[in-house]
């Protein structure tokens, strides 16, 4: 096909003449800005399978979404992917709106309805959208239909790595067009050269803020590390939990097991060593066991009362004791027993006594008065009752958490979710405090300010959470860290890792064809 054999008719816009691409009878190209990135973007996806990185916000759907007019503008089907159901909800309502096909040709594909009636619907619809999940599950119901597939388009492509619906998809469909997207495809060479490879790309378009052809469309994010010092109360709690734990490893290093990191992930890594020479007979190995379980309880406690303060703390430690059987001898020590009542003590002073972040939390909003602010936190614990304490503080605020029910208290419905989204976009909530449900894909309203309640030390995620600003004018960004803790660490991992992707996808240039304009 022949992607540049394209009309074109001229609109005059900000007092000069720009060339409006006809892309497609199928596209309502009226409701689209011109903007010279996507259209480049878009034309290159049409003829060959291509991954996008750009940043949040500048129209991965759009750009999307014009290309699949064009691959499909003399018949066929496109299967639109997204990793969750209020996304696939959001990206079919967004195709309606800019494409000219009839409502009933432009389907949501959900494991909800029935395989029979999923079967009738794949054969008439024009576009799909769906999980990978339900297509791969339903690709026998399209063996007849394979040749009518023209393209898959894989959003948030950096999950396709592993055993992740989006492979099985890709390979079932490996005749297709593939149009993949992401914010960040993650730090990993080797996970970057496997969605490469799984999703059988063979060009990378990459944007990041300072590439010249999208740079117009950045209006800036200053990014501001918020350093908190930890009151005297919590650090007690901190040191009480670090000997306890401290204790643990060293019982686990008496079975010669070499602990140099002492980070969780490595306790974890010790399972398979440890159930292998249980398996041998070693059953002296059963202790090793139960020390690192109670290792790694006392991690997760250690983490709340670093990162998320004495609030979320003691809720995380109650909660440890009604529903987790492995920690009554964590909570049953007399140690915990007096951590517990220091933190149940300390939780009546004030905000800036035990929990810090908070505090410092109401004094940034209060300072951006009248501004729209996202609250990012890793633990829903945390946004449960940060969102509690902004209301009595008198902030109009609402937390977004997922649909799971946990034993933190019931999800949202995805009613609830979307009418939440648009009461932030009309102003009627001004504080969101959202969990990473708000980071991913879904079409969460621009704030002016985004604070994260923790550093993450995923690339991925942060890159997420700083572009839900600075998209209609100059965006802050506060990250929160508590001195002395795990937080500097994961700070600092981020933007390692962020800087590791970008060189990373620099070299791609090597394999795969490529076009950086800027990529620094």
């Amino acid at each position: 096909m022949d992607s540049r054999s394209l009309t074109c008719t001229k609109v005059k816009t900000n007092q000069r003449l720009s060339i409006v691409p006809k892309y497609s009878e199928l596209l309502r190209d009226d409701l689209i800005e011109f903007r010279e990135y996507q259209d480049n973007i878009a034309l290159k996806s049409v003829d060959k399978n291509t991954l996008i990185v750009i940043p949040t916000a500048l129209g991965k759907t759009i750009i999307a979404i014009i290309a699949l007019s064009v691959l499909i503008r003399d018949g066929g089907k496109c299967i639109f992917l997204a990793p969750t159901r209020p996304l696939v909800h959001q990206h079919a309502a967004n195709i309606r709106k800019f494409l000219n096909l009839p409502q009933e040709e432009i389907v949501e594909v959900t494991g909800e309805i029935k395989k029979s009636m999923r079967k009738e619907l794949y054969r008439s619809a024009r576009v799909i959208v769906s999980t990978p999940q339900v297509i791969d599950n339903d690709s026998s119901l399209f063996y007849d239909l394979k040749n009518e597939v023209k393209v898959v388009i894989f959003d948030e492509a950096h999950r396709a790595i592993g055993n992740y619906s989006y492979v099985e998809v890709a390979n079932y469909f490996a005749d297709s067009r593939v149009i993949a997207t992401t914010a960040s495809p993650g730090g990993d060479r080797s996970k970057i050269d496997q969605i490469i490879k799984n999703l059988r790309i063979e060009e990378l378009e990459i944007r990041d803020e300072s590439s010249p052809d999208v740079v117009a469309y950045i209006k800036g994010i200053d990014t501001e590390q918020v350093k908190i010092l930890t009151p005297p109360g919590p650090t007690e709690i901190i040191e009480g939990i670090k000997d306890m734990l401290l204790e643990m490893i060293n019982k686990l290093q008496s079975f010669s097991l070499r602990i140099q990191g002492r980070s969780r992930k490595e306790l974890i890594s010790l399972g398979d060593y440890i159930f292998s020479q249980i398996k041998r007979g070693n059953k002296y190995f059963y202790s090793a066991a139960r020390f690192r379980t109670y290792a790694i309880l006392l991690d997760y406690l250690l983490e709340f009362a670093e990162t998320q303060g004495v609030l979320p703390f003691y809720e995380y430690l109650q909660d440890m004791k009604r529903e987790n059987s492995k920690a009554k001898k964590i909570v049953t020590d007399p140690r915990m027993i007096s951590i517990e009542k220091k933190a149940e003590k300390l939780s009546t002073q004030p905000l800036s006594e035990h929990t810090p972040k908070m505090a410092k939390i109401i004094e940034i909003l209060k300072e951006r008065e009248n501004e729209k602010a996202i609250v990012f936190c890793h633990y829903r614990i945390t946004a449960n009752i940060l969102s509690d304490i902004l209301k009595k503080e008198g902030f109009l605020c609402e937390k977004f958490i997922g649909q799971s029910s946990r034993k933190e208290g019931k999800g949202m419905t995805q009613k609830e979710q979307a009418t939440t989204i648009q009461l932030f976009r009309e102003g009627l909530i001004k504080v969101l405090v959202a969990t990473q449900v708000g980071e991913e894909g879904l079409d969460v309203p621009a704030a002016d300010t985004v604070i994260f309640y923790e550093p993450v030390p995923s690339e991925v995620r942060s890159i997420q959470r700083r572009g839900r600003t600075g998209r209609f004018g100059k965006g802050k960004v506060y990250v929160l860290t508590m001195e002395n803790t795990r937080d500097l660490s994961y700070y600092y991992a981020a933007g390692r890792k962020e800087k590791k992707m970008k060189n990373i996808l620099r070299d791609g240039k090597k394999n795969v064809q490529t076009t950086f304009d800027s990529f620094h």
